[in-house]
């Protein structure tokens, strides 16, 4: 199966890719969260045969609701209204922030910046695949 991982902010939306069958994911883009940013995601759906999103859930440590994991669901229940063939599934994304700061040790603040979204959806992405 063909799965987008979202990592979500208010300003960027981080994105990858992986295929279940073959066990392989890989960060893909980050999208800026605009008015477009719908769009952007149905073209990739369409491009990639998308069958599930998965969508990185920042709970508390506690595993209770943050006031970034309610925006994140929204976010879900918009994309479920918007694409009713499309599998939504939240992710407990609990410390892939830290992860992907590990990964991105030694590259320059700017840099960084660019990438931390995407890896933070391969990371949603790759916990996911390994717990299916």
């Amino acid at each position: 199966m063909k799965i987008l991982a979202i990592d979500y902010g208010t300003k960027r939306v981080g994105v990858a890719i992986g295929d279940s069958e073959l066990k392989i994911a890989k960060p893909l883009c980050v999208l800026k969260n605009d008015k477009h940013v719908l769009d952007h995601i149905k073209r990739l759906i369409k491009e990639y045969s998308i069958e599930r999103i998965v969508i990185g859930n920042p709970l508390k440590p506690s595993g209770g609701k943050s006031k970034m994991s309610e925006a994140v669901e929204e976010f879900a229940n918009y994309l479920r209204n918007e694409m009713k063939d499309i599998d939504i599934v939240l992710w407990d994304e609990r410390y892939t922030s830290e992860e992907a700061e590990e990964y991105l040790k030694g590259i320059p603040p700017r840099k960084k910046r660019e990438l931390k979204d995407k890896i933070s959806a391969f990371i949603i992405l790759r916990d996911y695949m390994g717990a299916i």
